[in-house]
């Protein structure tokens, strides 16, 4: 597995890896991990550092193009198939690597690189057309590689996996999270996101300043960091909301999975997204999701129905109307969304297509 980051860390291409390495070890296969990232190296896990300086020399991505090939040489040659999951500097030397040793690699796009290629970075174009087979977070994301030529000799979605932990909570339990963060018997809102101009918060907190005017006993919880701290925090005290938006920070997953559970209702305000994992573990814990039409929310809401209530784009107008609308209701999740999740998003049904991808790649 060659991944930009492993948890802590909580995007997309940190989740699947470590959930999927969990899933194939149980199943007795041997996994190892090559992650950019600053920690400690540790068992089954090697690291190449982010170098500091002025990435506009390429000094910095020479030497950690030079530490990748080290580190990652052994571990492709002694691997049966190597994964990479997105398409960052570090992954596409890894990439080339693979393919000097002749090992075959899957690949995973989880979003910004494909919705930000310009059809024309001849190493991305590279990168997809020598991969075994490709895989994408969604839909959307394929066709919109299609629309862009990307080479692929073999392409699919492949959703992402929920952990177990994000189940549904007895109302005891979902209770006694509410008070230890302070909530009493108003709904609350929870997003869980980087704090960052495509997650658009700054749109939600608009919304919340509406929907406190019908609704003030109601409280949104903002699980994340990220570079609109910030302006973000300046913003929700300039329209006063206090106690009504507080920010947590970054909050450890077994948290996020209790939060999203004692939740009324989820709100994803994001410009864009693939497969929104956060909306999912959201509705694997039996709470309804408030989306903007970015690809992905659209995608679910085909998928769960009126457990995702889809509205424009930075509009918090329609915004606040839909969560004001949804909190009226103070439901849960149908039982038709469960099944859903049990038969599309757990981890043993996404390991098995792996494995399937795996083997065709092994055997070439």
């Amino acid at each position: 597995m060659v991944t930009p980051h492993l948890p802590p860390y909580q995007a997309a291409n940190a989740i699947l890896p470590d959930l999927l390495g969990r899933g194939l070890r149980e199943r007795g296969h041997a996994v190892d991990f090559l992650a950019f990232e600053d920690g400690e190296e540790r068992e089954g896990v090697a690291t190449v550092r982010r170098r500091q300086g002025s990435r506009r020399t390429r000094v910095p991505q020479a030497l950690e193009a030079a530490e990748t090939w080290w580190k990652a040489s052994p571990l492709v040659r002694q691997a049966d198939v190597v994964h990479v999951h997105s398409s960052t500097w570090m992954n596409q030397v890894a990439a080339r690597l693979a393919h000097r040793h002749r090992r075959a690699y899957v690949l995973t796009h989880y979003g910004t690189e494909i919705w930000h290629h310009d059809g024309k970075d001849a190493r991305f174009r590279r990168m997809n057309r020598e991969a075994h087979h490709v895989t994408f977070y969604s839909q959307a994301l394929l066709a919109r590689a299609r629309d862009l030529s990307v080479p692929l000799a073999r392409a699919s979605v492949v959703y992402p996996p929920v952990a177990d932990e994000f189940h549904p909570l007895a109302p005891a339990e979902r209770q006694a999270v509410r008070e230890r963060y302070g909530i009493g018997e108003g709904p609350l809102l929870l997003n869980v996101k980087r704090l960052h101009p495509l997650a658009d918060q700054a749109t939600l907190l608009d919304a919340m300043d509406r929907v406190r005017r019908e609704r003030p006993d109601a409280r949104l919880l903002i699980a994340g960091t990220g570079e609109r701290e910030q302006p973000l925090k300046a913003q929700a005290e300039r329209l006063g909301l206090g106690e009504s938006a507080r920010f947590l920070g970054l909050v450890p997953n077994a948290e996020v999975a209790r939060l999203q559970a004692a939740a009324d209702l989820f709100v994803l305000s994001s410009e864009l997204e693939a497969t929104p994992t956060v909306a999912l573990e959201a509705l694997s814990c039996g709470t309804p999701v408030v989306s903007t039409d970015n690809p992905g929310g659209v995608e679910l809401s085909a998928i769960f129905g009126d457990d995702v209530r889809v509205v424009p784009r930075k509009d918090p107008e329609a915004l606040a109307a839909a969560v004001v609308r949804q909190l009226a209701e103070r439901r849960r999740t149908l039982s038709a969304s469960a099944d859903a999740i049990a038969s599309r998003f757990r981890l043993p049904g996404v390991v098995e297509r792996y494995l399937a991808l795996y083997e065709e790649a092994r055997r070439g």
